[in-house]
C-alpha cells in the first residue's frame, strides 16, 4: 500500500513538473517569436536563428523529460 502511495506521489510531482516545463517552453517560444518579428537582419537569417533556437529549446526540454 505504501508503495502505491509513493508511486502516486511521484506521478503527481512529475505531472506538475511537466506542466511547469511546458509553461516555460511556451514562454520561450513567445520570446523567440518576438525576436523574430522585431529582427532587423534579413528574413532568412532571422528565421534560421529562430529555428536553431527552437530546436535547441526542444532538445533541452526533451532531455529534462528523460
Amino acid at each position: 500500500m505504501a508503495d502505491e502511495e509513493a508511486e502516486q506521489e511521484r506521478l503527481s510531482r512529475s505531472e506538475g513538473g511537466c506542466v511547469a516545463e511546458l509553461q516555460r517552453l511556451g514562454e520561450r517560444l513567445q520570446e523567440l517569436e518576438r525576436q523574430l518579428r522585431e529582427s532587423r537582419v534579413p528574413a532568412v537569417e532571422a528565421a534560421t536563428d529562430y529555428c536553431q533556437q527552437l530546436c535547441q529549446g526542444l532538445t533541452v526540454t526533451a532531455g529534462m523529460q528523460w
